[in-house]
């Protein structure tokens, strides 16, 4: 089949592995990365009993425009029942993993049971093979991945650090640490990490040099000389290559939606310290993923007993900033770095610290019980509550299993400021003045995160204060289009900041496996996945509209400074919001998507697990 190479299944108990071919429906009908990771784990649902469970099932899965001479295509998607929600959870994640794994002629691996002891998985020339880890064991993820390099040469490796073998909830996957030239990064969101740790799976080692076969390849070159093109041309192509991700955080301030401690307020007062510019100033080096022009990874210097460096972007410069209270870009990179020392999701942990931060602010927890003081804008502070949550140390053994775990445990009305959905950490932007983003958090499938559907300019475009079903179908073809870049393989930058027809990726689909493939086409199959997704959450956890709802600040707490003062959520008319959103999905009124949706899309099946014979 051109345009792909084949899946590998490992069953880490028995240190069984088989490769076999990709078939049809999975290849056409899904495309690859969520996709395949969504269609592997619905039909693996009946035998996962938890997270954390050997049980669960590990996807790791490219996307057929990984690794092909086409800008961009250089991403891969770790999937899995999460353990921070109990639903389907995925992060996608650039670098060299995937072209390397492409490479080797492997398009996923679908990991299976827990090991008896430490192991690391070695993909190389079209086989997969099961390693013995016990000496990387205990090991942040810069040390295992330089001794796996020195060991393979010329090689990508995805690794766990301290958080991930001591099972923390939102433990990330680490990516091209310690490779010179190689950007560095993370597969953050929805505890993958953690999934690796509980089936003993310290590392996977991906090396290969060889094409993948596709259909077309003057077709695809053309494609890609297009895409290049219009990147050129972008207005927008010099900032992003100068600031990548990080000029947002003066545009977030200025907008008053940055986060700042725990989103009490939307504008922080020492943004240009932590901001694009400040890092312009600070700056080491820049590096890019694999088949790509745009270097957007942006490395500095700070001190940490001694000099370290570390890439910083957005996510991480407000939820580790500005939501804590933290000064300098150097502060920043100091609680960046110890973050990805032992493995652990920015955003997750900027948003547990600065709960933490609150309920001692308002006196619901003490210096006694926590070990120490968590003010605002103390890196100090900061540090060692990253240190304690990575290795579960005293009170960090509660702050490891995030906020919705500690307002259910701390209780004292601090569900009300717990910022999370469905059990995970709301990302990098404040929604009170915001109904379309608010939407989007409260309907993301794998909880609140902002890369599914960030409609936050659409609401400065149109108005920020509306409830209407434009905004409902903007945040519908957003939850759309974004996610299947993450099916081809592909960085969503390119169509996001710089504006390119997203015309030419079902092109370069279509020059890669033969098939013809309209843009109209690739929708669909995106359409079809976000609806397999909530399905998911559907039978794992019954969701319903009590689960599309965002914390209890954004409905009470009116903003309190800045020209979007008093603004908050009207929950009568954000329900309403939520009934249009149903509605334009074709779901029910308790956001299940009915049969007969699930019939228009191919998706048999799924129907006849939630509703019996459609």
């Amino acid at each position: 089949m051109l345009g792909y190479n084949k899946l590998s299944y490992v069953d880490l108990q028995s240190g069984k592995v088989e490769v076999k071919d990709v078939d049809e429906t999975l290849a056409y009908g899904f495309i690859g990365g969520r996709g395949w990771s969504a269609y592997i784990l619905f039909k693996e649902l009946d035998n996962i009993a938890d997270g954390l469970h050997p049980s669960n099932v590990l996807v790791v899965a490219t996307g057929p425009l990984t690794a092909v001479p086409f800008q961009s295509g250089g991403k891969t998607t770790f999937a899995a029942i999460s353990p921070q929600t109990g639903m389907y959870g995925d992060s996608n994640v650039g670098g060299f993993f995937g072209y390397k794994m492409r490479r080797a002629g492997i398009d996923a691996l679908v990991i299976r049971n827990k090991s008896s002891r430490p192991v690391y998985l070695l993909v190389a020339d079209g086989k997969v093979e099961v390693h013995d880890a016990e000496r990387l064991w205990g090991l942040n993820s810069q040390e295992t991945d330089t001794k796996l390099t020195s060991e393979y040469g010329d090689c990508s490796v995805a690794s766990i650090g301290t958080a991930g073998e001591k099972l923390v909830k939102f433990a990330c996957v680490n990516v091209d640490w310690s490779r010179k030239g190689m950007r560095h990064a993370q597969a953050g969101r929805t505890g993958m990490g953690a999934v690796m740790g509980s089936k003993k799976l310290k590392a996977i080692v991906a090396m290969g040099d060889k094409d993948v076969k596709v259909a077309d390849e003057e077709r695809l070159r053309e494609a890609s000389r297009k895409l290049q093109k219009m990147v050129r041309e972008s207005v927008n192509y010099d900032a992003w290559r100068r600031y990548g991700t990080m000029g947002t955080i003066e545009w977030s301030n200025k907008a008053e939606c940055l986060p700042t401690y725990n989103f009490q307020r939307t504008v922080f007062e020492y943004a240009e310290n932590i901001g694009g510019n400040a890092m312009d100033r600070v700056r080491l080096f820049t590096r890019a993923c694999s088949n790509c022009i745009i270097p957007c990874e942006h490395v500095i210097r700070f001190k940490l007993n001694g000099e370290g460096k570390v890439g910083v972007e957005y996510e991480t410069a407000a939820m580790m900033g500005s939501n804590l209270g933290l000064k300098s870009i150097e502060e920043v990179a100091k609680a960046n770095y110890l973050c990805d020392y032992y493995g652990l999701d920015t955003i997750s942990m900027g948003s547990v610290l600065a709960f933490i931060m609150e309920c001692y602010q308002r006196g619901l927890l003490t210096e006694k019980e926590l070990g120490l003081v968590p003010k605002w804008g103390d890196v100090e502070a900061v540090c060692k509550m990253i240190r304690m949550t990575a290795s579960r140390e005293g009170f960090g053994d509660l702050m490891a299993e995030g906020v919705k775990a500690l307002a259910e445990r701390i209780g004292k009305g601090s569900k009300a400021f717990a910022m999370h959905v469905k059990g995970l950490e709301i990302s990098a932007y404040d929604h009170r003045a915001a109904t379309a983003m608010a939407l989007s958090y409260a309907t993301c499938d794998i909880g609140a995160h902002h890369n599914r559907s960030w409609a936050i300019t659409y609401d400065l475009e149109v108005g920020r204060d509306k409830y209407t079903e434009d905004k409902v179908r903007k945040v519908v073809y957003l939850q759309h289009i974004r996610p299947l870049f993450d099916m081809l393989g592909v960085c969503r930058f390119y169509w996001v900041e710089l504006g390119i027809d997203p015309n030419v990726y079902a092109e370069a689909y279509s020059a890669v496996t033969g098939k013809e493939f309209s843009l109209d086409d690739l929708l669909f199959r995106s359409e079809r996945v976000w609806n397999l997704t909530r399905a998911i959450a559907v039978i794992r956890r019954s969701i319903d509209m009590k689960d599309d709802m965002l914390p209890e600040r954004d409905f009470s707490d009116p903003v309190p400074d800045g020209y979007t003062r008093g603004a908050k959520l009207d929950k009568d008319k954000f329900v309403g919001m939520l009934k249009t959103y149903y509605a334009v999905r074709g779901w029910d009124e308790f956001g299940r998507p009915t049969s007969e949706k699930l019939m228009k899309l191919g998706l048999e099946d799924v129907a006849r697990k939630l509703y019996g014979k459609p």
